[in-house]
Protein backbone atom coordinates (compact mmCIF):
# COMPACT_ATOMS: atom_id res chain seq x y z
CA UNK A 1 0.00 0.00 0.00
CA UNK A 2 2.72 2.43 0.50
CA UNK A 3 3.67 2.06 -3.13
CA UNK A 4 0.41 2.88 -4.10
CA UNK A 5 0.29 6.06 -1.66
CA UNK A 6 3.97 6.84 -3.44
CA UNK A 7 1.87 7.22 -6.57
CA UNK A 8 -1.20 8.97 -5.43
CA UNK A 9 1.01 11.45 -4.06
CA UNK A 10 2.84 12.32 -7.37
CA UNK A 11 -0.31 12.54 -9.50
CA UNK A 12 -2.24 14.23 -6.46
CA UNK A 13 -1.12 17.89 -8.26
CA UNK A 14 -2.53 16.43 -11.60
CA UNK A 15 -5.98 15.55 -9.87
CA UNK A 16 -6.27 18.84 -8.08
CA UNK A 17 -6.00 20.95 -11.41
CA UNK A 18 -8.23 18.04 -12.61
CA UNK A 19 -5.53 16.81 -15.32
CA UNK A 20 -6.27 13.34 -14.96
CA UNK A 21 -8.77 10.87 -16.66
CA UNK A 22 -11.92 9.90 -15.08
CA UNK A 23 -10.69 6.49 -13.97
CA UNK A 24 -7.80 8.26 -13.01
CA UNK A 25 -9.58 10.20 -10.36
CA UNK A 26 -12.49 7.45 -9.61
CA UNK A 27 -8.98 5.54 -8.50
CA UNK A 28 -7.85 8.57 -5.99
CA UNK A 29 -10.97 9.36 -4.42
CA UNK A 30 -11.37 5.90 -3.51
CA UNK A 31 -8.36 5.83 -1.94
CA UNK A 32 -8.31 9.11 -0.32
CA UNK A 33 -10.97 7.65 1.52
CA UNK A 34 -9.13 5.17 2.93
CA UNK A 35 -5.79 6.95 3.41
CA UNK A 36 -5.70 9.43 6.34
CA UNK A 37 -2.52 9.96 5.14
CA UNK A 38 -3.03 10.76 1.56
CA UNK A 39 -5.94 12.71 2.23
CA UNK A 40 -4.18 15.17 4.88
CA UNK A 41 -1.91 15.78 1.87
CA UNK A 42 -4.62 16.42 -0.41
CA UNK A 43 -6.14 18.79 1.76
CA UNK A 44 -2.58 20.43 2.88
CA UNK A 45 -2.66 21.05 -0.99
CA UNK A 46 -6.00 22.97 -0.87
CA UNK A 47 -4.66 25.58 1.58
CA UNK A 48 -3.60 29.30 -0.50
CA UNK A 49 0.19 30.00 -0.12
CA UNK A 50 1.06 31.78 2.50
CA UNK A 51 4.70 33.24 1.39
CA UNK A 52 4.84 35.26 -1.58
CA UNK A 53 8.22 36.58 -3.01
CA UNK A 54 9.46 40.06 -2.89
CA UNK A 55 8.19 40.55 -6.37
CA UNK A 56 4.82 38.97 -5.88
CA UNK A 57 4.81 41.39 -2.56
CA UNK A 58 6.52 45.10 -4.27
CA UNK A 59 3.59 45.98 -6.22
CA UNK A 60 1.28 45.48 -3.37
CA UNK A 61 3.38 47.54 -1.16
CA UNK A 62 3.90 50.45 -3.85
CA UNK A 63 0.12 50.13 -4.47
CA UNK A 64 -0.65 50.42 -0.94
CA UNK A 65 1.50 53.09 0.07
CA UNK A 66 0.15 55.52 -2.69
CA UNK A 67 -3.73 54.75 -1.20
CA UNK A 68 -2.07 56.09 1.63
CA UNK A 69 -0.46 59.07 -0.37
CA UNK A 70 -4.35 59.89 -1.63
CA UNK A 71 -5.65 59.69 1.37
CA UNK A 72 -3.64 62.06 2.67
CA UNK A 73 -3.53 64.43 0.04
CA UNK A 74 -7.49 64.32 -0.59
CA UNK A 75 -7.72 65.33 3.38
CA UNK A 76 -5.23 68.32 2.91
CA UNK A 77 -7.30 68.78 -0.34
CA UNK A 78 -10.45 69.28 1.44
CA UNK A 79 -8.55 71.59 4.43
CA UNK A 80 -7.69 74.12 1.50
CA UNK A 81 -10.35 73.80 -0.57
CA UNK A 82 -12.61 74.85 2.65
CA UNK A 83 -10.59 77.68 3.79
CA UNK A 84 -10.24 79.68 -0.09
CA UNK A 85 -13.85 79.21 0.44
CA UNK A 86 -14.18 80.98 4.16
CA UNK A 87 -11.61 83.16 2.34
CA UNK A 88 -13.68 83.84 -0.40
CA UNK A 89 -16.65 84.55 1.38
CA UNK A 90 -14.86 86.97 3.93
CA UNK A 91 -13.77 89.16 1.16
CA UNK A 92 -16.97 89.19 -0.15
CA UNK A 93 -18.73 90.21 3.16
CA UNK A 94 -15.67 92.70 4.02
CA UNK A 95 -15.70 94.54 0.54
CA UNK A 96 -16.04 98.16 1.83
CA UNK A 97 -19.41 99.63 0.50
CA UNK A 98 -18.24 103.48 0.12
CA UNK A 99 -21.11 106.45 1.40
CA UNK A 100 -21.43 109.17 -1.10
CA UNK A 101 -21.30 112.66 0.74
CA UNK A 102 -24.95 114.18 2.48
CA UNK A 103 -25.20 116.47 5.09
CA UNK A 104 -26.49 114.25 8.15
CA UNK A 105 -22.98 111.99 7.61
CA UNK A 106 -20.64 113.99 9.04
CA UNK A 107 -20.83 116.53 11.70
CA UNK A 108 -17.49 118.65 12.86
CA UNK A 109 -16.95 120.17 16.48
CA UNK A 110 -14.22 122.66 16.61
CA UNK A 111 -12.31 122.60 19.81
CA UNK A 112 -10.31 124.64 21.84
CA UNK A 113 -6.63 124.01 20.88
CA UNK A 114 -7.81 124.79 17.23
CA UNK A 115 -8.28 121.11 16.18
CA UNK A 116 -11.56 119.55 15.03
CA UNK A 117 -13.31 116.24 15.54
CA UNK A 118 -15.15 114.97 12.64
CA UNK A 119 -18.20 112.45 13.75
CA UNK A 120 -19.36 110.19 11.81
CA UNK A 121 -23.46 108.61 11.51
CA UNK A 122 -23.78 105.39 13.00
CA UNK A 123 -24.08 103.90 9.55
CA UNK A 124 -20.80 104.25 9.08
CA UNK A 125 -18.55 101.37 10.50
CA UNK A 126 -15.06 102.26 9.09
CA UNK A 127 -13.50 105.44 7.63
CA UNK A 128 -9.91 106.24 6.64
CA UNK A 129 -7.97 110.00 6.58
CA UNK A 130 -5.10 110.50 4.53
CA UNK A 131 -3.09 114.20 4.44
CA UNK A 132 -1.26 115.81 1.64
CA UNK A 133 0.43 119.36 2.06
CA UNK A 134 -0.03 122.08 -0.29
CA UNK A 135 3.46 122.94 -1.61
CA UNK A 136 1.96 126.95 -2.53
CA UNK A 137 3.73 129.60 -0.24
CA UNK A 138 0.11 129.45 1.92
CA UNK A 139 1.14 125.73 2.58
CA UNK A 140 -2.38 124.56 3.81
CA UNK A 141 -2.82 121.31 4.27
CA UNK A 142 -5.36 118.51 3.11
CA UNK A 143 -6.75 116.00 4.79
CA UNK A 144 -9.09 113.56 2.90
CA UNK A 145 -11.77 111.64 4.73
CA UNK A 146 -13.41 108.19 3.27
CA UNK A 147 -16.01 106.29 5.30
CA UNK A 148 -17.72 102.64 4.54
CA UNK A 149 -19.90 99.81 5.46
CA UNK A 150 -19.84 95.86 4.73
CA UNK A 151 -21.92 93.44 4.90
CA UNK A 152 -19.30 91.72 8.07
CA UNK A 153 -19.42 95.31 10.04
CA UNK A 154 -23.09 95.12 9.93
CA UNK A 155 -24.10 91.99 10.81
CA UNK A 156 -20.65 91.51 13.75
CA UNK A 157 -19.64 94.57 14.34
CA UNK A 158 -20.50 97.15 17.37
CA UNK A 159 -18.40 99.45 17.21
CA UNK A 160 -20.87 102.08 17.77
CA UNK A 161 -20.48 105.85 16.45
CA UNK A 162 -16.81 106.55 15.02
CA UNK A 163 -15.31 109.98 15.16
CA UNK A 164 -11.53 111.41 14.86
CA UNK A 165 -9.79 114.30 15.54
CA UNK A 166 -7.78 115.81 13.40
CA UNK A 167 -4.87 118.35 14.77
CA UNK A 168 -3.63 121.54 12.72
CA UNK A 169 0.19 120.88 11.91
CA UNK A 170 2.76 123.98 13.29
CA UNK A 171 -0.50 125.50 12.88
CA UNK A 172 -0.90 125.87 9.27
CA UNK A 173 -4.08 126.01 7.99
CA UNK A 174 -5.90 123.17 6.63
CA UNK A 175 -8.78 121.78 4.59
CA UNK A 176 -10.84 118.15 4.81
CA UNK A 177 -12.41 117.15 1.97
CA UNK A 178 -14.58 114.43 1.62
CA UNK A 179 -14.16 111.12 -0.61
CA UNK A 180 -17.14 109.32 -2.20
CA UNK A 181 -15.28 106.96 -3.80
CA UNK A 182 -18.34 106.99 -6.69
CA UNK A 183 -17.22 109.24 -9.20
CA UNK A 184 -18.87 112.38 -7.72
CA UNK A 185 -16.83 115.51 -7.09
CA UNK A 186 -14.83 115.44 -3.71
CA UNK A 187 -16.78 117.87 -0.80
CA UNK A 188 -14.71 120.15 1.01
CA UNK A 189 -16.43 120.23 4.31
CA UNK A 190 -14.02 122.04 6.39
CA UNK A 191 -11.67 125.07 5.82
CA UNK A 192 -11.12 126.94 2.67
CA UNK A 193 -11.44 124.89 -0.85
CA UNK A 194 -8.02 124.20 -3.19
CA UNK A 195 -7.55 127.54 -5.04
CA UNK A 196 -9.36 127.07 -8.82
CA UNK A 197 -10.79 124.30 -7.63
CA UNK A 198 -12.85 123.35 -10.19
CA UNK A 199 -14.31 119.73 -9.11
CA UNK A 200 -11.95 117.81 -8.12
CA UNK A 201 -12.66 113.87 -8.81
CA UNK A 202 -10.95 110.61 -6.57
CA UNK A 203 -10.23 108.28 -9.00
CA UNK A 204 -9.90 104.80 -8.58
CA UNK A 205 -7.21 102.57 -9.28
CA UNK A 206 -7.08 100.50 -12.61
CA UNK A 207 -4.26 98.08 -11.35
CA UNK A 208 -6.57 95.66 -10.75
CA UNK A 209 -7.16 95.31 -14.34
CA UNK A 210 -3.91 95.68 -15.85
CA UNK A 211 -2.64 92.73 -13.54
CA UNK A 212 -5.53 90.38 -14.34
CA UNK A 213 -4.78 91.13 -17.98
CA UNK A 214 -0.99 90.05 -17.64
CA UNK A 215 -2.89 86.73 -15.96
CA UNK A 216 -4.96 86.15 -19.16
CA UNK A 217 -2.18 86.93 -21.21
CA UNK A 218 0.08 84.59 -19.32
CA UNK A 219 -2.80 81.72 -18.81
CA UNK A 220 -2.92 81.66 -22.97
CA UNK A 221 0.33 81.81 -23.56
CA UNK A 222 0.94 78.58 -21.63
CA UNK A 223 -2.00 76.72 -22.98
CA UNK A 224 -0.37 77.16 -26.49
CA UNK A 225 3.14 75.75 -24.99
CA UNK A 226 0.73 73.14 -23.16
CA UNK A 227 -1.10 71.83 -26.67
CA UNK A 228 2.81 71.96 -28.54
CA UNK A 229 3.90 69.73 -25.85
CA UNK A 230 1.06 67.17 -25.09
CA UNK A 231 3.12 64.48 -26.23
CA UNK A 232 6.02 64.65 -23.95
CA UNK A 233 4.46 63.47 -20.69
CA UNK A 234 7.48 65.14 -18.51
CA UNK A 235 7.22 68.26 -19.46
CA UNK A 236 3.21 68.53 -20.30
CA UNK A 237 2.90 67.91 -16.07
CA UNK A 238 5.52 71.17 -15.64
CA UNK A 239 3.75 72.75 -17.65
CA UNK A 240 0.03 71.92 -16.59
CA UNK A 241 1.49 73.55 -12.99
CA UNK A 242 2.29 76.19 -14.30
CA UNK A 243 -0.97 77.02 -16.10
CA UNK A 244 -2.90 76.54 -12.40
CA UNK A 245 -1.50 79.72 -11.40
CA UNK A 246 -2.63 82.40 -13.52
CA UNK A 247 -5.91 80.36 -13.62
CA UNK A 248 -6.04 80.76 -9.59
CA UNK A 249 -5.38 84.47 -9.86
CA UNK A 250 -8.23 84.98 -12.11
CA UNK A 251 -10.34 82.94 -10.13
CA UNK A 252 -8.89 85.36 -7.11
CA UNK A 253 -9.56 88.96 -8.79
CA UNK A 254 -13.67 87.50 -9.87
CA UNK A 255 -14.13 86.52 -6.32
CA UNK A 256 -12.52 89.85 -5.10
CA UNK A 257 -13.52 92.25 -7.54
CA UNK A 258 -15.95 90.65 -9.70
CA UNK A 259 -15.62 91.37 -13.32
CA UNK A 260 -14.63 95.13 -12.06
CA UNK A 261 -10.90 96.26 -13.70
CA UNK A 262 -10.68 99.11 -11.28
CA UNK A 263 -10.89 99.15 -7.36
CA UNK A 264 -10.89 102.48 -5.08
CA UNK A 265 -9.18 100.38 -2.12
CA UNK A 266 -6.53 98.51 -4.25
CA UNK A 267 -3.75 97.62 -1.15
CA UNK A 268 -6.77 95.69 0.57
CA UNK A 269 -8.30 94.19 -2.74
CA UNK A 270 -5.06 93.15 -4.15
CA UNK A 271 -3.60 91.69 -1.25
CA UNK A 272 -6.61 89.33 -0.99
CA UNK A 273 -6.43 88.47 -4.18
CA UNK A 274 -2.49 87.31 -4.19
CA UNK A 275 -3.66 85.87 -0.55
CA UNK A 276 -6.87 83.74 -1.89
CA UNK A 277 -4.88 82.72 -5.71
CA UNK A 278 -2.11 80.94 -3.68
CA UNK A 279 -4.42 79.34 -1.40
CA UNK A 280 -6.66 78.26 -4.98
CA UNK A 281 -3.38 77.17 -6.43
CA UNK A 282 -2.09 74.98 -3.57
CA UNK A 283 -5.52 73.48 -4.18
CA UNK A 284 -6.02 73.14 -7.49
CA UNK A 285 -2.19 72.00 -7.43
CA UNK A 286 -2.52 68.96 -5.14
CA UNK A 287 -5.60 68.17 -6.45
CA UNK A 288 -4.04 67.78 -10.13
CA UNK A 289 -1.72 65.39 -8.46
CA UNK A 290 -4.63 63.31 -6.50
CA UNK A 291 -5.78 63.00 -9.99
CA UNK A 292 -2.67 62.01 -11.28
CA UNK A 293 -2.37 59.27 -8.50
CA UNK A 294 -5.93 58.07 -9.19
CA UNK A 295 -4.84 57.39 -13.00
CA UNK A 296 -1.80 55.36 -11.61
CA UNK A 297 -3.81 53.65 -9.08
CA UNK A 298 -6.37 52.65 -11.53
CA UNK A 299 -3.49 51.08 -13.74
CA UNK A 300 -1.16 49.03 -11.21
CA UNK A 301 -4.74 47.69 -9.87
CA UNK A 302 -5.41 45.86 -13.77
CA UNK A 303 -1.73 44.14 -12.83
Amino acid sequence: MKNECNIIRDILPLYREKMVSADTSEFIEEHLKNCSECRKECDRMKEPKVMRSNADILPLTKLKQKLRTKRIKTIVFTAILVTALLVSAFAVMDAPEYFPYFSELVSITENADKSITITFDEIVTDYQCSSYSDTSEEGRHYYQIEAWTSLWDRWFSKRGAQSTTIQAEEHLPFSVYYVSNNGQENVCIYGQELAGDGGMISLPRLSPGYYLILAALFLGVMLVIWFAVKNKSNIKIWVERIILYPASYIIGHTVVLGFDFASYSFPRDFALIIFLSILIYCGLLLGHSIYRLRREIKEMSRY
